[in-house]
């Protein structure tokens, strides 16, 4: 038996998810409370924004922020504890109830913060009942697990994947520490929970390699990814986490790459809420937390990942480098007390009427600016620390270090065809008197199962850059099946700095021009696209990018590198700029492409072969939800998205990606008036449209080029401004 539905958007930060649970007794508090420490689960029906699910399985979660005498506990609902069931493909519902943070902004601000720079939960908010009682408003954060991994890093479900916290947390022991314990895997059980059916030994070595040879330590840990972690725990001082004292709250997975990824996890203490430790002698908490130092604990043995990658040169510069970047996108911009201020907006009405809230609404007022509390129940004002911290790190001498500078990244040609050579160059140049000799370095891959190889780029005058020392760097890289996808980094003595800023994040792509390209599959095909005889198959298509119709005689398709499965009957032809569907459902007696293999939701890949067994075009995707496509934007060139169907059709129709290209908004955040460019260069006449964050029309006219628009009279919150399909979240304060 399987149900799936879907209605709001469950994580959507603009609307509060509502979410009714009626248990079958009376006493459920109590039993939860019994079962509290378990893996028991008490059974209940739950309706989510009006959807019903039966026999779902319930718990209390949380370490701190549980309490047995609590009317309002953190709750963990299991959607398919009983049933295969979910909601808009997610199947566990984490809800906390903002028992350490006054404010009540600080988690849902610090993952919508966070995704920009890594993959990250979803978090908004949700009003809570139980048997019919109004229970308060929670925190609604999107669960880590083998579905989370599987969608977000293309990783096969089975692999590792740990759950770093201590079972019983010590301000002074290992805790998840990474620190190599010794050759029995017994030694790591309390300090890790392992979420996987093996991965003790992967971890085991992990910790071997990162603490006794580090050398190889790229080839098991994705450092970016880890730095990533490290800059933000740091630059946003969130203490309950690897870089306090409790070197907790956080989770590592082994990716098909057999290379190790963390991810951030439990970020209600961010903002300097948790200190874990004395305060120097001499110091205030506002002074500590504030002046947090960026290389702290750079010599600690017992925090290996922070001696270990941060006492090598070049990755410091990336630290920081990446510090810098959130540093000027989201604090010195107030981006961070604009989004913080609007959240507070969306969900006032909800804590003023919440009956178990655990502060007082005086409290959630001035917290966002202010302290309230004192002693250990201290909780620092958001804008009172940030800005005492933008002036310590400003004042830094690791901020003060001016990085080279990067411009003018191309490559040629502009449109490379499989199996040639594209020419990668840039401009880099130093910015400072003095610096020394400039490092370029590419990373680069074909496609996001791989990790990026990193290669140097050169100013030679050998590597496609032009004449010698002539400040252009490049390096000739070899095309085949796929995309490239890169982004170069240079540092000189003093600094790094990342092509694009957000690396590795973010980075640019280079089409590779096959002529016939995989440009679309749904491997979940529930009630979405039909074929002749009305049955919901997998289904993948090809496009023809080029100007002449292609026979397909002789070529095959697979969801096997190795294995040339399908091959495609004489003369199927497929004309210029055209489309072809197959469907892949193993069903050989029905008229038309029906391929012998089928598709996995879990994620797998897939190869088209030419008539020389040459595979020359392949994808390669990870979990996939119901009735969600995985399609290429720009159509027929450009990396892979997931979106709503189009099969047969131009996939920049619905592209939100390509629009994002096409359209800039600026300033935001915005006080009185915004700019809407057309970054096109040519006649776009479309309407745009802006929203609160209730979905009522706050106002639209029609964009050529550009416009610019009066928001004066806009209250302060968040907006939506939409063009066709672009979306993005504007801040009026």
């Amino acid at each position: 038996m399987s149900f799936s539905s879907s209605s709001q958007d469950l994580y959507d930060i603009n609307s509060i998810t509502t979410i009714e649970i009626n248990f079958f007794t009376s006493i459920w508090d109590q039993i939860l409370d019994n079962y509290y420490g378990t893996e028991q689960r008490l059974l209940a029906n739950v309706l989510i924004n009006g959807i019903p699910y039966d026999s779902v399985g319930v718990k209390f979660k949380g370490n701190s922020t549980y309490n047995e005498n609590s009317n309002k506990n953190p709750i963990n609902i299991k959607l398919d504890y009983t049933f295969n069931q979910d909601y808009q493909g997610y199947y566990t519902l984490k809800l906390s109830n903002g028992e350490k943070d006054p404010s009540f902004i600080r988690e849902v601000l610090s993952y919508d913060i966070l995704s920009d720079y890594m993959k990250a939960p979803k978090a908004n908010y949700a009003k809570v009942y139980i048997n019919g009682t109004y229970i308060g408003l929670y925190s609604n954060i999107e669960s880590i697990n083998k579905k989370f991994v599987s969608e977000n890093f293309l990783s096969n479900e089975d692999n590792p994947l740990f759950k770093c916290n201590p079972s019983n947390l010590s301000f002074t022991g290992s805790n998840s520490s990474l620190e190599y314990l010794g050759n029995d895997t017994i030694l790591y059980y309390d300090y890790y929970e392992m979420q996987s059916d093996y991965g003790w030994e992967e971890l085991k070595y992990l910790t071997y390699t990162l603490n006794n040879d580090f050398n190889s330590i790229n080839n098991i840990l994705n450092v970016d990814r880890a730095l990533w972690m490290l800059a933000f725990d740091n630059l946003f001082v969130n203490l309950d986490s690897y870089i306090g004292n409790t070197t907790q709250n956080y989770y590592l997975f082994k990716d098909d790459n057999d290379q190790f990824n963390a991810i951030i996890w439990d970020l209600n203490e961010s903002f300097g809420r948790f200190v874990g430790g004395s305060i120097p002698g001499g110091q205030t908490t506002l002074q500590y937390l504030s002046e947090y130092n960026p290389l702290a604990d750079i010599n600690s043995s017992n925090k290996p990942l922070i001696s270990q990658l941060l006492s090598n040169n070049t990755y410091q510069k990336m630290y920081i480098a990446h510090m810098r970047t959130m540093l000027n996108e989201k604090l010195t911009s107030n981006y961070y007390l604009q989004l913080a201020d609007s959240l507070q907006y969306i969900i006032d009405s909800e804590v003023f009427n919440d009956p178990n809230y655990i502060y007082a609404y005086t409290d959630f007022q001035d917290n966002l600016y202010t302290s309230v509390g004192n002693g250990f129940n201290l909780a620092l004002g958001l804008e009172e620390l940030i800005n005492l911290r933008i002036s310590y790190l400003q004042n830094n001498s690791l901020f003060q270090s001016i990085p080279p500078d990067i411009t003018d990244v191309i490559h040629t040609p502009s449109n490379p065809s499989i199996n040639s050579s594209v020419a990668i160059t840039a401009k880099v140049s130093n910015q400072l008197l003095g610096a020394s000799a400039i490092e370029v370095i590419i990373g680069y891959r074909n496609h996001e199962s791989e990790y990026f190889s990193k290669i140097s780029m050169f100013d030679d005058g050998n590597h496609g850059d032009g004449i010698a020392g002539d400040g252009e760097y490049g390096v000739i890289i070899n095309t085949n099946a796929s995309n490239i996808q890169y982004y170069i980094y240079a540092e000189n003595t003093y600094a790094g700095v990342f092509s694009p800023e957000r690396a590795e994040h973010q980075f640019y792509t280079i089409p590779v021009n096959n002529g016939v390209v995989i440009n679309e599959l749904m491997a979940s095909n529930i009630s979405s696209y039909q074929d002749q005889d009305g049955e919901y198959d997998d289904w993948i298509e090809l496009y023809n990018n080029s100007s002449s119709a292609i026979i397909l005689d002789g070529f095959y398709i697979s969801d096997n590198p190795s294995e040339l499965k399908y091959q495609f009957p004489p003369n199927t032809l497929i004309n210029a700029n055209d489309y072809l569907i197959i469907w892949a459902d193993k069903d050989s007696l029905q008229n038309g492409l029906h391929a012998n293999f089928k598709l996995s939701s879990s994620g797998e890949s897939v190869h088209l072969f030419n008539s020389s067994g040459i595979v020359i075009n392949e994808v390669f995707f990870g979990g996939q939800n119901e009735d969600i496509s995985y399609a290429r934007v720009p159509n027929g060139t450009g990396d892979f998205i997931n979106q709503h169907q189009t099969a047969s059709y131009n996939n920049n129709n619905i592209s939100i990606e390509e629009k994002c290209l096409m359209f800039k908004i600026f300033p935001n955040p915005a006080t009185n008036y915004i700019s809407i460019n057309n970054n096109n260069n040519s006649s776009y006449n479309q309407l745009y449209k802006i929203y609160d964050f209730k979905g009522q029309l706050i106002d639209s006219a029609y964009l050529l080029n550009s416009k610019k628009i009066d928001i004066s009279d806009f209250k302060p919150g968040i907006y939506l401004v939409v063009i066709d399909i672009f979306v993005e979240k504007l801040i009026i304060y």
